[in-house]
């Protein structure tokens, strides 16, 4: 596999935090290639893992040997802090995108998990970004899209996008807005 980014990219990143949702994290595991290219980005990062996140990555493995493996590379991640408190204002966040979504009919993809993280994201005063191959679920109206990140298959030439996004508190505010003339 082969990992192409645009040449802004490193500028981007530097000395941001970043989340990483649980697509990506599983390509970094299943793919020591794109692993050791994508650190030559993040190098000066801070790179972090929701709770949620990890357990989305986690929750899928039965076999007790290879469990302890994905445990010991998840840990290589800083966990993203998580106490009662602050769960209940990422709640409140993920909810109001919720229904933001749901007036602008994109309500569908969008996963509990993948709500919690972009409302931990909006929450978050050091204005973190987040790799995800799922932009989806993290729409336009509402996050801006900083860079991309390409992975090709070495094999068949296929290309697997993820995006750099980072919350836009002033298109939230619009949206928040044209939602309140509804209602």
């Amino acid at each position: 596999m082969e990992l192409l980014a645009g040449s802004n990219s490193y500028k981007i990143l530097r000395g941001n935090y970043v989340y990483l949702d649980n697509d990506f994290l599983n390509l970094l595991y299943k793919n020591a290639d794109v692993f050791t290219k994508s650190l030559k980005y993040l190098k000066s990062s801070e790179l972090l893992v929701d709770p949620f996140t990890r357990f989305e990555f986690l929750r899928g493995i039965y076999v007790p040997g290879e469990k302890k493996m994905m445990e010991n590379f998840i840990d290589f991640f800083t966990p993203a802090i998580s106490h009662n408190d602050l769960f209940q204002n990422i709640q409140k966040n993920a909810l109001a995108l919720s229904t933001i979504y749901c007036h602008n009919k994109m309500a569908k993809g969008a996963s509990t998990v993948d709500l919690l993280l972009a409302g931990r994201i909006m929450y978050d005063a050091s204005e973190p970004l987040l790799i995800t191959g799922n932009k989806k679920d993290f729409p336009s109206c509402i996050f801006d899209n900083l860079t991309i990140f390409n992975v090709e298959q070495i094999n068949d030439g296929a290309i697997q996008s993820f995006s750099v996004i980072k919350f836009n508190r002033s298109k939230f505010d619009k949206c928040v807005e044209n939602l309140n003339r509804v209602v």
